[in-house]
């Protein structure tokens, strides 16, 4: 061997080394006959556990056929480029991963394995889902705009007389549903500001809910806590989600309409109960299902308060229950009211 030769094989080596991809040879039995030292960190195992074994060590069950068709594709001196799948670690946790496969030849330029890199895509694809998550919520409330603009349009349209009432009150609630939307969302310091100043249980209820109340009264019988900064918007979430709902199809979208909300404490939870009813035979659309807002509900309470969402229909009515760690929810929580 040359000394360039050798030269050549040690930056080799020391590339394969040095790596931030896991770097395996394999023969045409699948049988792994290196191992680098990014694979170890990927899925868990020691070069000396891997060597001699197969590679389907870290295919899960449900993915071995993946193994045959490569080695039949690397027969034929095909190269497999970017291929997104699953493997499985050590500890057997499944992730992500994106590999690339290309045949290895002896000097007579027959196939006799192949050389596997392959790259952790799990932060993209928890980037993907989340990107996908915006974008749906994006979608889902500029359809609820439009809906919610009908339906206080229709409110209104009951409680005034005159084209310039109707106007002066639908003006009035844009402006305060506007203010009520951006409680939802994180804003810019001077608008978290703002926020922070209704920390109130009550006074965050009010807030959203004055839009779409209007003049209809609304029962609140709550404890009236503090609400932590970093709870107001997965709670205003929940809260402006419930509002349009019940504008659009329920309680608020009626003159017969009663909304009741209250709370009660059991352990270390505190339990709010949102209450509609109306008379049946003045029922408007169906209510929503298993939606978007739904998901949304269930994910902003589960992240950000350990706590749960529910809510169940009827011909007149509907009952939603929010369950939330009291802890999560207020740092200063009194243990039995203020």
């Amino acid at each position: 061997m040359s000394l360039l030769d050798e030269n050549l094989q040690q930056h080799f080596a020391a590339i394969v080394e040095g790596s931030n991809d896991a770097i395996v040879a394999k023969d045409l039995n699948s049988i792994i006959l290196s191992w680098n030292p990014a694979a170890e960190r990927m899925f868990g195992y020691r070069s000396d556990e891997v060597l001699g074994r197969s590679i389907t060590l870290i295919i899960p069950e449900d993915r071995q056929h993946e193994e045959v068709d490569f080695i039949s594709r690397l027969r034929r001196g095909e190269r497999i480029q970017h291929f997104e799948t699953i493997r499985r670690k050590k500890n057997g946790q499944l992730f992500p991963i994106s590999v690339s496969i290309s045949p290895i030849r002896d000097r007579h330029g027959q196939v006799i394995g192949a050389s596997k890199i392959a790259r952790d895509i799990t932060a993209q694809h928890r980037a993907a889902e989340q990107q996908r998550l915006l974008l749906s919520e994006m979608k889902h409330r500029v359809g609820n705009s439009f809906a919610i603009a009908s339906g206080l349009l229709n409110l209104c349209s009951r409680q005034t007389s005159t084209v310039e009432d109707l106007v002066t009150q639908m003006r009035g609630r844009f402006l305060t549903l506007a203010a009520a939307h951006s409680l939802t969302a994180p804003g810019t310091g001077e608008e978290n500001a703002a926020i922070s100043e209704k920390r109130s249980l009550r006074g965050l209820l009010e807030a959203i809910l004055e839009p779409f109340a209007g003049s209809l009264p609304v029962d609140l019988a709550i404890e009236d806590v503090l609400v932590s900064e970093a709870a107001v918007t997965p709670l205003a979430l929940v809260f402006y989600e419930l509002s349009t709902n019940s504008v659009k199809y329920g309680a608020l979208s009626r003159d017969t309409g009663r909304l009741a909300i209250n709370t009660e404490r059991q352990g270390n939870r505190l339990i709010i109960h949102w209450d509609e009813t109306f008379a049946p035979e003045h029922a408007g659309p169906a209510m929503p299902g298993q939606g978007f807002g739904t998901i949304m509900c269930e994910l902003a309470l589960q992240d950000q308060l350990e706590g749960s969402f529910s809510r169940q229909f009827t011909t007149s009515g509907m009952h939603a229950v929010l369950d939330v760690s009291s802890a999560r929810l207020s740092a200063d929580l009194p243990e039995h009211g203020v």
